[in-house]
């Protein structure tokens, strides 16, 4: 085991509604925890807004508070994660923004906001990512805050991540041999399930799934708008509304959901100017909030937790507790559906959800050590073996494979890689080679971990000519953790190999 890390360690939770950053302090001997948030105690807004005539851009809670009035001005962000990756602009005058720029200019208050308030200047820090977050874009992060000045220095998946911040609380005991973790926030639903062994944190499933918050936040303003709509006789759907329009309406019904996990009285939605509706009010029940958002639940949430427990081979009696962290795990039809699946016993909500995912890729990054595979990644061969490229325990990130040779086996004029894991349980990624058909052609693969977990595997024809290549990127990778390097950690029997 090495020796725990002493120093200040920085975890950024980049989510689709808010963005939390966390300072750790560690001296070997104990651990300090900061929360670095904007209007005292709260996470950054991930929303921007952009003037449509020129001018300075607006960030964060800024924008929330105004964000009816700014709607008429300018043009309102909300979700930038799902920008990051995406070819999807906002034009403003001459000024054309794209999503790494807008997220680079986020990132950009961020640093500001907390070297002006707290005194602290980010030039490093670990990041928090969702779990089918692209490797394009993930680079395009990775870019952004480099252009802000902040140099990423280590990656983990969300749920994962909310796991380990919330490892020392007292209601995740060290004897839970098997947890998983629902990280589900404005624009993801991210899953994992954990094997524990002493200090070891096994990846058995890491699922994800894109839908969140802002998917209920559109469905309740279409169901709204259809009932104003009914109302008023006006044959105009909510999509022919313009976007401040839109951007109104969506915003309202985000209060009045988030209301409703503290009430279920009636919320009353408040519309001024909107459109041809002119100064409008809608009563929104708890009754038709629930009819909703439980089929969301239902056809995505729940499907999608049973689609990585089905991934990891166990079922709900195997789980020996569910941590739910995010915004919108804070849904009473969520939490109760979790309730009835896995007992309510099993159910911990941490008292710090909002700040888990950051702290949690801090501590990470303050543990030191390598992040190793927790399963095989190999090519399918024809007789249905799986030739290894990468080994579980013994590779990790920044791990090289290759090169390795390999032969068609038919005449054929192409050649089909399938990636997948030692069982071939899981498919990570498929891949088409070009190939002149000739029995003994041989095609030259090479891999790599990239730093942010994707795996980067290419593969060369020569006989197709000497610039030919093609490359795949897979994510979704599963990696173990290795704790021993906090200073509350306690080895046990588990930690030793015998």
């Amino acid at each position: 085991m090495k020796p725990g890390k002493t120093g200040t360690y920085i975890g950024i939770d980049f989510g689709t509604t808010n963005t939390a950053v966390v300072r750790i302090t560690s001296d070997g001997a104990g651990v300090v925890t900061e929360t670095l948030g904007e209007n005292g105690n709260a996470p950054f807004a991930s929303i921007i807004a952009i003037p449509k005539e020129g001018g300075k851009l607006v960030f964060g809670r800024e924008v929330r508070e105004r964000r009816l009035e700014l709607s008429e001005t300018h043009y309102i962000i909300p979700s930038l994660k799902t920008y990051v990756g995406s070819d999807r602009e906002v034009v403003s005058g001459k000024n054309r923004y794209s999503g790494e720029d807008v997220t680079c200019a986020f990132f950009k208050y961020i640093k500001k906001h907390i070297q002006k308030n707290y005194k602290i200047d980010i030039k490093e820090a670990a990041l928090a990512f969702p779990v089918d977050f692209s490797a394009k874009a993930r680079r395009s992060l990775k870019r952004a805050a480099e252009k802000a000045g902040m140099r990423f220095t280590g990656f983990s998946v969300e749920s994962t991540a909310a796991y380990i911040a919330n490892r020392s609380s007292e209601e995740v005991y060290r004897a839970f041999r098997r947890v998983m973790v629902t990280d589900w926030g404005g624009g993801t639903l991210d899953i994992s399930i954990l094997d524990l062994k002493g200090t070891r944190v096994y990846e058995n499933s890491v699922y994800g799934e894109r839908t969140g918050g802002d998917d209920i936040d559109r469905e309740i303003a279409y169901r709204l708008h259809a009932r104003l709509a009914a109302k008023h006789g006006i044959d105009l759907t909510f999509d022919e509304m313009d976007a401040g329009n839109r951007d109104k309406m969506i915003s309202m019904c985000e209060r009045a959901k988030i209301s409703f996990s503290f009430s279920e009285e009636d919320a009353i939605i408040v519309l001024k100017r909107y459109g041809p509706f002119g100064d409008a009010q809608i009563t929104l029940s708890y009754a038709t909030f629930k009819d909703i958002v439980v089929p969301i639940i239902k056809s995505r949430a729940l499907k999608a937790i049973s689609n990585a427990m089905k991934q990891a081979e166990v079922s709900a009696s195997g789980i020996d507790a569910v941590i739910m962290a995010g915004g919108s795990s804070g849904l009473k039809p969520f939490a109760n559906a979790i309730a009835n699946i896995f007992g309510k016993e099993k159910v911990i909500l941490p008292e710090n959800a909002q700040w888990s995912v950051g702290s949690g890729a801090a501590l990470l990054a303050s543990a030191g050590g390598e992040y190793f595979l927790n399963d095989d990644l190999g090519v399918l061969l024809s007789d249905g073996t799986v030739y290894p490229i990468f080994r579980k325990n013994a590779d990790h990130v920044g791990s090289k494979a290759g090169p390795v040779n390999f032969s068609l086996c038919e005449d054929a004029q192409s050649a089909h890689f399938i990636f997948t894991n030692k069982n071939n349980t899981v498919v990570y990624g498929k891949l088409n080679v070009n190939a002149k058909g000739f029995l003994q052609e041989n095609l030259q693969l090479a891999a790599k971990i990239d730093e942010d977990q994707t795996a980067s595997v290419f593969v060369r024809n020569r006989y197709m000519g000497e610039d030919y290549n093609k490359k795949i990127e897979i994510n979704k990778l599963r990696f173990y953790y290795d704790l021993a390097g906090l200073p509350n950690e306690t080895p046990s029997e588990d930690d030793f190999e015998l």
